[in-house]
Parts: C-alpha cells; structure tokens; sequence
C-alpha cells in the first residue's frame, strides 16, 4: 500500500536522510525504529508532506504522491499523528471529532439555506460515527468534557480517534506510547490491534519503547544516521548485532523488556 524510494533530506548542510526506503502492506503493522536523530520523524514527514523530499518517491495505493501538501495527503487516506499532542483544547473530545470530516455540506454558507435537511442528516451521521470511535477507544464517557482537561494518555488515544473519523487506508503514529504510563501504554496496544482487526487500517509507527514494539509490529524498519540499517522480522532485528551496536554502542544483549502478551 505503501512505498518509500530512495527519499531523500537535506538542510543545508546537513543531511537527514539518504536514500531510505520502506513498503507497508495492506492491514499490517509496521514499524520504524532507531537512535535519537537517526531521521524517523525527518521521514514521516516526507511521507506526509510536511517536508518536500530533495530526491526519490512515495508511493500511496499505487500513486505518486511525492510533494503534495498535508490535507492533500490526508485526502487520499494517508493519515498520522504527532510526538505531540495536538488537540483542540478548548473545543470538547466530541467536537474534536467532529471537526475532521471532509466535505461536510454546513461549511458552505449557502447549502444552510438550501440543503438544511442533508447538513442535518450529516452531523448526526458523523456524531453517531464520533460516538462508535469514542466507544472503541474507551473514552465515550469523557465526550462532553473540554479536550484539554484529558490526561496526556487520554489525547493521545483522541488523536487516534480524530484521525480515524476520516477512514484512513494507513495511519502513521509517531511515538504513540511517549510520555504515557506503562498501563496507558498497554491499553493502546491493545486498541491499536483492535483497530487493526475490526476496522482494517494499516498502521506505521516511529517509537522508542521497545516493549511496545514488539508486542504490534510485524516488520521493522531500523534507521540510523538517516540510512537504512536493516530490517526484518521483531526477532531478526532485536538480535541484529548492527541493531544493537547502533543502540547501545556495544555488542551487548538489547534489552527489550517483555513485550506485551499478543
């Protein structure tokens, strides 16, 4: 579904990526990994538009869609979050959702006046939508309180929601599990699989904590230095000795911890 060719980064002098690659199949849940720097987030954003790559190609569903800006990546149902959390504070967890949709008929001025009934029909479509997600991702009981008085776990797992209002094809998660406590982050290995399963979206995801690595991805993709190390199965790349020379500097034992039950 996915395809990274050769993307490449530069800022001024400094060179962010060189030539990294990566595929994402259909409903699979891939990862990207590596040291502090080594250039995950630099590609997630080249990815999604963020950044406009200096050299090679991303491939969406079979279209190039290297260059296009942000919303119009989202559009085509490449999707993703942040490090940081960015929800709408002052708004409810409901209307958080609720401002995601594309295409909705309110936003014209003239279609209040014209197409009332369709606009009506709408809103309660997607708020009944907003509620089914708020439901999965167990935070319907928060769904009239002001995003901002969430705990920090809590707007992680609303930006999930907010991004899945627009049925994405893929969801890229950049360290979904930073900052949370280890039940939290239990808790979103547990919905993102849920996701994964019920409603077939594909995920990517950059993340340091190991543990939770393991316990999703079935294939990793290792950076470092902005290049490609080595990739392969949670086992193979755990126990790369280049993995762990990257990591800790020495050919020691990679301690992941214990992954979380799958």
């Amino acid at each position: 579904m996915l395809i990274v060719e050769g993307i490449c980064k530069r800022f001024g002098g400094l060179q962010a990526l060189s030539e990294c690659f990566a595929n994402v199949e259909r409903n699979k849940i891939i990862a990207l990994i590596g040291p502090n720097g080594s250039g995950k987030t630099t590609l997630f954003h080249c990815i999604t538009g963020v950044y406009k790559p200096d050299g090679g190609k991303v491939i969406f569903d079979g279209e190039d869609i290297t260059g296009l800006r942000p919303h119009e990546v989202a559009q085509k149902g490449l999707v993703r979050t942040f490090q940081i959390t960015r929800v709408f504070r002052t708004l409810t967890v409901l209307d958080n959702l609720l401002v995601s949709p594309a295409g909705q008929k309110g936003e014209k001025v003239s279609n209040v006046f014209t197409r009332g009934r369709i606009i009506r029909q709408q809103e309660r479509d997607n708020t009944n939508k907003a509620i089914e997600l708020l439901t999965m991702l167990e935070l319907v009981s928060s769904k009239d309180e002001l995003a901002g008085n969430l705990s920090y776990g809590e707007q992680k797992k609303l930006e999930i929601a907010r991004a899945l209002m627009i049925d994405p094809k893929i969801l890229l998660l950049d360290e979904p599990a930073a900052g949370v406590s280890t039940e939290a982050m239990n808790t979103m290995v547990r919905l993102i699989r849920e996701i994964n399963k019920n409603l077939g979206t594909t995920f990517f995801l950059v993340e340091h904590r190991m543990n939770f690595v393991l316990s999703l991805a079935e294939h990793i993709y290792v950076l470092e230095g902005g290049r490609n190390l080595v990739d392969g199965t949670p086992h193979d790349v755990v126990h790369n000795p280049k993995v762990i020379e990257a990591y800790l500097g020495t050919r020691k034992t990679l301690d992941t911890s214990k992954s979380i039950g799958r």
